[in-house]
């Protein structure tokens, strides 16, 4: 399982991008698959604005999720998918 800290846009558009390249997936394979354009497809991985519905899209896409905590929660994924979160 991969799974990262993302505080911006950029982080979250760089791992998409690894993520996509580990896979051995190009950018015009990824976007025609989930329905974009590649200025789209090339605005989310450089941390650009782009909607909700894209990002959605790329993450099914890639068999990810995205998980929204408080920056100062301690949180814990483990191989089940489960997240646990504990209050500071």
């Amino acid at each position: 399982m991969q799974w990262t800290n993302s505080y911006s846009l950029e982080q979250t558009g760089e791992f998409l991008k690894a993520v996509r390249k580990k896979k051995g997936i190009t950018q015009n394979e990824f976007a025609q698959t989930i329905g974009v354009s590649h200025a789209t497809l090339s605005a989310l991985e450089n941390g650009k604005s782009v909607s909700t519905q894209t990002l959605d899209k790329a993450l099914n896409f890639l068999g990810m999720r995205l998980i929204i905590v408080e920056k100062t929660a301690k949180v814990t994924v483990g191989q089940n998918d489960s997240v646990a979160m504990r209050n500071n």
